[in-house]
């Protein structure tokens, strides 16, 4: 099936934020962000990880997950909001993904709806597409509001949060994302998967997950819709 196939049989397009709309940490990279959250839990937490991956990881999201599963809810609540801020600063003043203005502007066109679903904080979000005047063109943005790690992508609750939002069915829905975890969570939710190889040689652990579709830039979505 082609990407116009694709499209034109999925009326519902979920947006993964950080890559397919801005590279929330491409500046400083996600392993500053994760130190971030292992400092908001102070030196003890921080040497009692051991070998744990969260003690090293630089996904914050294994970090945030670690908070939740294995420390106290005081802790989770403190590495949550460390990664909010942290957020909330690294979107400020961030350019759009190449290309994904002119994705949106084709989407809303042929009449499909475009909600964010992603395990960015809901805050970070809201202030970017604000500031990029662009809440007349998203139809929703469901993001992460709180530190549970049963929440967050892989699993499928955020898509289906937004297709409940939408009153979608799966079948109706195609989530576009530049990573492994996209691809799952589609799977699991029973959606579409787009998987934006936006690095070079990630398109080929992108397509060992088999998506429905692979792009190299979001202009591709422009064209196609």
């Amino acid at each position: 099936m082609t990407l116009a196939q694709l499209l034109e049989e999925r009326r519902h397009v979920l947006l993964d934020f950080d890559g397919p709309v801005c590279a929330v940490f491409g500046i400083r990279g996600s392993a500053h962000a994760a130190d971030a959250v292992r400092r908001a839990l102070g030196a003890t937490a921080w040497r009692e990880m051991g070998d744990d991956t969260a003690s090293y990881s630089d996904d914050p999201f294994d970090v945030l997950r670690y908070a939740w599963v294995r420390l106290d809810r005081q802790k989770a609540d403190a590495a949550e909001r460390a990664l909010t801020a942290y957020e909330i600063r690294a979107v400020a003043g961030l350019s759009l993904t190449e290309g994904v203005a002119e994705a949106i502007d084709s989407l809303r066109a042929s009449e499909h709806t475009v909600t964010i679903v992603s395990n960015n904080s809901e805050q970070a979000i809201r202030a970017f597409i604000d500031a990029h005047a662009l809440a007349e063109q998203i139809d929703g943005v469901v993001g992460r509001t709180r530190a549970r790690a049963q929440d967050l992508k892989p699993e499928p609750f955020l898509l289906d949060r937004a297709l409940e939002q939408l009153a979608a069915k799966p079948a109706d829905a195609v989530l576009v994302g530049d990573s492994i975890t996209d691809v799952q969570a589609a799977r699991a939710a029973g959606t579409a998967a787009i998987a934006y190889a936006n690095k070079p040689g990630k398109d080929r652990a992108l397509r060992s997950f088999e998506p429905d579709a692979l792009i190299k830039s979001m202009a591709e979505i422009a064209h196609a819709a």
